[in-house]
């Protein structure tokens, strides 16, 4: 199995090599074994943790990093069932969405 920084070295390789559908197939490869195997922070070009498990980096995202997805659920639950009360269009907007 690769470690972590091995993996870090692979995918800083191919992303400073020149660009080949080979090459891109896999860097692929390897940023989706990097998410797999440290699902806490994908990392970037430069470095720096730029998504939290390739969703985004909002606060949010960031604030459930590494949680408990049940837990996640659980407090989004929870908002959702506060915005019904609050703002019922939004809420509606928002289950419109997830269809």
């Amino acid at each position: 199995m690769l470690s972590k920084r091995e993996l870090t070295e692979v995918i800083s390789e191919l992303e400073e090599s020149p660009r080949s559908y080979q090459d891109c197939a896999k860097l692929a490869t390897f940023y989706s074994l990097y998410d797999h195997l440290y699902p806490e922070v994908m990392q970037g070009y430069s470095g720096q943790a730029e998504t939290v498990s390739g969703y985004g980096d909002s606060e949010f995202l960031r604030a459930i990093a590494g949680k408990d997805t049940a837990f996640a659920w659980g407090l989004m639950d929870e908002l959702m069932s506060a915005i019904k009360v609050l703002n019922p269009r939004l809420y509606d907007s928002v289950l419109r969405k997830l269809d």
